[in-house]
């Protein structure tokens, strides 16, 4: 079962999406339609990928209309083929114009990041894990995080408050005030962020073997190498060899498909990947009318 945002969360975001998009009201439609009437529609896909979101696809319309009703043929996880037919819509004709730009928006973009990080997880070949960032739309974040894990990926940090993660600004900051140098910094802002974090994991950002070494000594519990060269990661795995501690790596900076292949070979546990919230594109569907209730 995937981890969802919660119902209270979401509804904030509808409702305000909702104000954004009609404002004052749907001019076209009111100007068209004196009467309201329901009507027959089917969300079809345009493109292969990972369906996610229809939950809160489904919960825009009810929030226009109780009168909605859906027939979906796919869950969210479902890999669906251009031409599908995703669910079948009946309601009132006002609130379904009102609602579809709103609903589809939610539904395309939830569902590309979905298939990217499917195409990611797949390319990693149970290799090691495919890890989210915190480089993701803002209020969008725990909608953005659950397509990833319908995609099939990891959820990093949901934020500054449940996780202790060391960058370089961090250690940078840490080495001016007290005039340290940056190994020398390094051991010790993860020393004092291990006495003070008691059961949260402690995760220190590197560049190079030097500064790993530091981290781990220290107590990390995780060593991220950030846009590091691979034979610094490689001079840190031959040092664990002598050590009985155990330490989770992780790979991140600018990873994307192609680079995954020299990745691949590796001895790395995880790797986090930016792309997958902040530039994936989002799947295309349409939403047409296909009948009249009488």
């Amino acid at each position: 079962k995937f981890f969802y945002p919660s119902i209270m969360k979401v509804d904030v975001l509808i409702r305000g999406s909702l104000k954004e998009d009609i404002g004052k009201g749907d001019i076209t439609t009111e100007f068209l339609f004196e009467e309201n009437f329901n009507i027959v529609a089917e969300l079809i896909s345009k493109e292969k990928g990972i369906l996610c979101g229809i939950d809160i696809f489904k919960r825009v319309f009810q929030t226009l209309s109780s009168e909605f009703k859906f027939k979906f043929f796919y869950k969210d996880g479902d890999e669906i083929n251009r031409g599908d037919v995703i669910c079948k819509i009946k309601g009132p004709l006002k609130e379904f114009l009102s609602g579809e730009r709103v609903a589809l928006n939610f539904l395309q973009h939830l569902s590309g990041i979905s298939t990217l990080t499917r195409e990611f997880v797949k390319k990693a070949d149970g290799k090691f894990e495919v890890f989210d960032t915190r480089k993701t739309t803002p209020l969008l974040r725990e909608l953005e995080k659950y397509a990833v894990k319908v995609g099939g990926g990891k959820n990093h940090r949901m934020g500054l408050y449940d996780m202790v993660l060391i960058k370089d600004n961090h250690i940078s900051a840490f080495m001016k005030r007290y005039n340290l140098g940056k190994e020398r910094a390094i051991f010790e802002v993860t020393k004092k962020a291990k006495q003070k974090s008691k059961n949260i994991k402690v995760e220190v950002e590197v560049k190079n073997f030097s500064e790993a070494k530091s981290a781990f000594l220290a107590g990390a519990d995780i060593i991220m190498f950030d846009n590091a060269e691979i034979s610094e990661l490689k001079k840190f795995n031959n040092f664990l060899k002598d050590e009985k501690r155990k330490v989770i790596i992780e790979f991140s900076g600018n990873v994307n498909i192609d680079s995954l292949k020299k990745i691949k070979g590796l001895n790395i546990d995880r790797v986090s990947v930016g792309m997958i919230t902040h530039s994936a594109p989002s799947l295309d569907f349409s939403l047409r009318i296909v009948d009249i209730l009488k």
